[in-house]
């Protein structure tokens, strides 16, 4: 049985976090937070939208149940994971089901890919999941040497993977695009990785800020990138709501569905009123 949120959730969502739950509202109108809502007239995508949980994952550290409640009722489907904190995936899963909602994609730590997969694949099975996606590599792992070990390790798992029906990806951040020793990182990966057993799943603002043109980096291998980040970057440099920004989302995303994209996930790294966030952004792509 759902437990039911109503004032409660709300009070926990706005009090114990600080945070403000945005009601959806037509153009014009403002947020409950105060600021003007995101004009509905240009909508730059018109799939199934999902959310990285690495957004409110504080949130869903707290009370997954609420935050998954509320995700819904914004409008989210797909809702990538980036852990359970210590929450049982099964009872994860029968909620969303409740709600809902689907689980396409989880992100496996590298320490996973290296020492404990076949549980990553348990857990995968569990959430029914089909994307297995190495999110992040530390800073010693940054080298031409380094790129080619997680590239191999990754065409490895990427048969496990496999025969499991999954599909293993890499997401990138900025460092991958910058050039060591006379290599880039992305390039080690994109050529040494199997294309079939490894795809990769594209952070649009990371791509930006390394001074990257999106489409240009899709260009370079239609059928690759199987899923998205859709983040947006400021004037500045810094991360912001999808729709703040000045990434070009209604040009990029028709054309990533063209190459072969299944998966869009939004996300924020760190944004101060999370849910404030994924609600601008949710409006801003499907009005």
């Amino acid at each position: 049985m759902i437990r039911t949120y109503g004032t409660d959730r709300r009070r926990f969502l706005a009090g114990a976090l600080g945070m403000g739950v945005v009601a959806t509202t037509g153009c014009g109108e403002m947020a409950s937070d105060g600021s003007p809502e995101v004009a509905s007239a240009a909508r730059p995508y018109d799939g199934k939208l999902g959310l990285q949980l690495y957004t409110v994952r504080d949130a869903f550290e707290a009370d997954y149940a609420a935050t998954l409640t509320t995700l819904a009722e914004i409008g989210y489907k797909d809702c990538e994971t980036a852990g359970f904190f210590e929450h049982n995936p099964t009872e994860v899963k029968a909620l969303m089901n409740d709600l809902g909602l689907e689980s396409n994609s989880g992100h496996v730590r590298i320490e996973q890919f290296q020492d404990s997969f076949g549980e990553a694949i348990e857990t995968a099975n569990t959430m029914g999941q089909t994307l297995m996606i190495l999110p992040w590599i530390e800073e010693s792992l940054r080298t031409p040497d380094s790129y080619r070990e997680i590239a191999d390790l990754l065409n490895q798992r990427g048969e496990e993977a496999k025969a499991a029906g999954k599909q293993v990806a890499y997401h990138n951040h900025d460092f991958e695009f910058f050039e060591i020793d006379g290599e880039r990182g992305y390039d080690i990966l994109l050529e040494r990785a199997d294309p079939e057993l490894v795809k990769m799943e594209l952070d649009m603002y990371w791509v930006a800020h390394a001074d990257k043109d999106v489409v240009d980096v899709l260009s370079r291998a239609p059928g690759r990138f199987i899923a998205s980040h859709i983040k947006d970057r400021a004037a500045d440099g810094s991360m912001v709501a999808v729709g703040d920004g000045e990434i070009d989302f209604a040009t990029i995303l028709p054309k990533a569905a063209e190459m072969g994209m299944e998966h869009f996930y939004v996300e924020h790294d760190n944004p101060e009123e999370p849910f404030v966030s994924v609600q601008r952004s949710f409006t801003h792509l499907m009005g």
